[in-house]
């Protein structure tokens, strides 16, 4: 993993607000024993709290992310914490299949060359009838120099994503943009600035105003947005 990606994740997550409105986006699919693909510093799974959960698997490839996760006790009934690569295939080899009834992917397929692979391996570890969920950056119109630093090999819309999806042998049962503020701050930093770096301030600020456009969004769904959430079942 670049090092930019831990010191990213350190920036952004004193970002409450919005963690909370994705996993408000998420957290009605979401059940049984949920496997988390790439939880980082876990400040998304450690939200997974919902009556339904009964256990949370936290993974990530990275062994820096594994130590800070272990190191920090996490508001959750039951879980544990693994090293997984979801790319690689000895996954086949050291995992019974239909182990996970939700898989929950945020901010990760992005980051992995061959998402198809990826795909298809969690569909493997996926009971069946279980779900996946996905939460990517969406639109390639808006792709700069924070996807480069952060070594996103693309953003999304959904129809590429659910070409992945279905290639990989998932079906597709929703699919919906996020945060369509997000795509003129997004735009202006990366492609008109040219930024190379989060800066914690303007996260802190961005996270203020979270509230109201959550508000707004509530309303009804965005037909575009910063991000992309889709649900796949095996």
């Amino acid at each position: 993993m670049s090092s930019h990606i831990p010191t990213a994740l350190r920036i952004i997550r004193g970002s409450r607000r919005y963690n909370a409105w994705l996993y408000s986006n998420i957290a009605n699919h979401l059940n049984g024993l949920v496997l988390d693909i790439g939880s980082g510093l876990g400040d998304i799974a450690c939200q997974f709290v919902n009556p339904s959960i009964e256990e949370v698997i936290l993974s990530d490839n990275a062994r820096d992310m594994l130590q800070a996760l272990k190191e920090k006790p996490l508001p959750l009934k039951k879980y544990r914490i693994t090293h997984l690569d979801i790319t690689d295939t000895q996954i086949l080899v050291d995992y019974p299949s239909g182990i996970a009834d939700t898989i929950t992917c945020i901010n990760v397929l992005e980051h992995i060359y061959d998402d198809v692979t990826a795909l298809k391996h969690m569909k493997y570890l996926l009971k069946k009838s279980g779900k996946i969920v996905i939460f990517v950056p969406a639109l390639p119109a808006i792709y700069g120099t924070l996807d480069t630093y952060l070594e996103h090999y693309r953003r999304y819309t959904k129809e590429s994503l659910r070409a992945v999806l279905e290639q990989a042998g998932l079906t597709v049962k929703g699919a919906y943009y996020m945060n369509m503020f997000g795509i003129l701050t997004w735009f202006f930093a990366g492609c008109i600035l040219r930024q190379k770096k989060f800066h914690k301030e303007s996260c802190h600020m961005l996270d203020r105003i979270v509230p109201f456009l959550r508000a707004l969004e509530d309303l009804g769904s965005p037909v575009l947005g910063q991000s992309l959430i889709m649900v796949g079942q095996a």
